[in-house]
């Protein structure tokens, strides 16, 4: 470990931090009167590898050793030590003083109850398969309850009560982590559970490509932040922030975790902004996957944000996720976007907005062969049942308007619209530009679809949470704007959506 911090220093990552924050900020690191600065705080992980566990009397892994690093640049004296609990260091840390806790998710629930620095890394709830299974990787994740068998840890873990809670009934409950992982290295079952750090530290990284263990579907994202007491100084907390935001934008977070997940990429660590978009063509979707280390994601508002970001010399990856889980991420997690997001009344004061990047009229559809006739809203809530993806605009506009006939189990709008072809939902509502781009994709004929009532016209942006600096949005909003006047949007618009006027 000791070799490692001399290897990031060596590479300059101290110079890059003192230029990023400022010869001010190492200043005030050694002539702060905070007693945090004179009295060393207790940094206490537990056994969590490869984000944080005992090595040689040492605490080590990459939420470690970020840690350790983030606090020496900041000034901040600290000694760290392992728990044999995470409930006794959670409750230590809950009642301080001075006192700060390793890889902990940051959640709604617990925002409020500490202080906290990060991301230091991040995780993802997946399924996992191997390639011999011969099941498709990236599949959305209704498509997963086909799946044979799923080993989970019958311990109450996040992994597992996220699949009861989407009505999985193919799960392989097993006492322990270490039994479902052998279940699955043997083929006991065909699938796995987990967070991927957390199986390819279990596996070994040799396995985990030999292998080639693959993602059948990414169901949930997790945040680790270090979390303080909340009787440690804000401009400690702070302090602290900034080292890691300089860490994170020099590539030093990246290199840490190579040192764990040696073939890790830039996706399989936190940005300074945490950018999400859904699996939901032709705005954003999974262009290309393999073996967890060549992602490609595009789309028309994948090809809008990085161009906005295209002047900053700091890009932030955008990651996949569900539209249920990153909703409800973009409520709570600090410096957190989602695109696309409809823009609605109901959403106006739930988040920051940057935008109109998409606009769009959505109708109910039907089958042509079907003859029906839904010309009014009236007649559309008198069909036997109506799909849309759960959790999505035209989900709340059904709800707000009072339809009892309502089929929301897809997670996707492909999901939905096969919904509308296998006969299990006589209409359908989507936007326009979805329906025509999954018509193509399928190579269906939109003549074999019938747009009925339209019950609106949506405007999309990108949504930042509510506690992302304002000044973030504005920036993003400012060079949105300036692509719009210099034609750059309009590139982009005509590329995706030739023909039909931009928003």
């Amino acid at each position: 470990m000791k070799r490692f911090f001399q290897k990031i220093k060596a590479r300059g990552v101290i110079l890059v931090i003192a230029t990023l924050i400022g010869l001010p900020f190492f200043l005030n690191a050694c002539s702060s009167s905070s007693s945090h600065s004179e009295t060393p705080l207790t940094v206490v992980g537990f056994e969590y590898s490869p984000n944080c566990f005992g090595s040689n009397g040492e605490v080590v892994g990459f939420d470690a050793d970020t840690a350790r690093l983030v606090l020496e640049n900041a000034g901040i004296a600290a000694e760290f030590s392992m728990s044999d609990s995470f409930t006794d260091a959670y409750q230590a840390t809950l009642n301080g003083p001075n006192r700060a806790l390793l890889s902990i998710t940051y959640t709604e629930e617990r925002k409020d109850l500490f202080k906290w620095v990060g991301p230091t890394s991040k995780g993802n709830s997946v399924i996992f398969i191997k390639a011999s299974s011969g099941i498709t990787a990236g599949l959305e994740i209704e498509a997963c309850k086909t799946i044979d068998s799923i080993a989970v840890v019958n311990k109450g873990w996040l992994e597992t009560t996220m699949l009861e809670d989407l009505g999985f009934e193919n799960l392989h409950y097993f006492d322990t982590y270490a039994q479902a992982v052998d279940a699955f290295k043997n083929d006991e079952v065909t699938a796995i559970a987990s967070d991927r750090a957390q199986l390819v530290d279990a596996v070994s990284p040799k396995y985990f490509m030999e292998e080639n263990v693959k993602v059948a579907t990414i169901y949930h994202g997790s945040y680790y932040f270090i979390a303080f007491s909340k009787d440690v100084d804000d401009q400690v907390i702070q302090r602290c922030q900034d080292a890691l935001d300089a860490l994170t934008t020099a590539g030093a977070t990246l290199d840490i975790y190579r040192e764990y997940i040696p073939y890790a990429t830039e996706f399989m660590v936190p940005s300074l902004i945490q950018l999400h978009a859904e699996n939901n063509p032709p705005y954003n979707y999974l262009a290309e996957y393999s073996g967890g280390t060549n992602i490609e994601i595009s789309g028309s508002s994948v090809d809008i944000a990085k161009e906005i970001q295209a002047q900053s010399s700091y890009k932030n990856k955008i990651s996949l996720t569900s539209w249920v889980d990153g909703y409800a991420a973009l409520q709570y997690i600090p410096n957190y976007a989602l695109l696309t997001t409809a823009r609605t009344p109901e959403r106006e004061n739930l988040f920051q907005w940057v935008g109109p990047i998409m606009a769009a009229s959505d109708h109910f559809y039907t089958l042509t062969a079907s003859n029906l006739q839904v010309a009014t809203l009236e007649q559309a809530q008198a069909l036997t049942s109506v799909a849309t993806p759960r959790g999505w605009y035209t989900h709340d506009y059904l709800s707000s308007h009072g339809f009892e006939n309502v089929l929301a189990t897809a997670y996707t709008a492909e999901e939905a619209f096969d919904q509308l072809l296998s006969g299990d939902a006589e209409a359908l509502l989507l936007p326009e530009t979805t329906v025509n781009w999954l018509c193509e994709q399928k190579g269906i004929s939109t003549a074999n679809l019938t747009a009925q009532y339209q019950s609106g016209y949506t405007e999309k942006y990108i949504a930042f949470s509510l506690n992302t600096p304002a000044s973030v949005v504005v920036e993003w909003q400012s060079k949105l704007d300036a692509m719009k006047a210099d034609g750059r949007f309009a590139a982009i618009w005509d590329k995706w959506y030739p023909g039909t006027e931009m928003p």
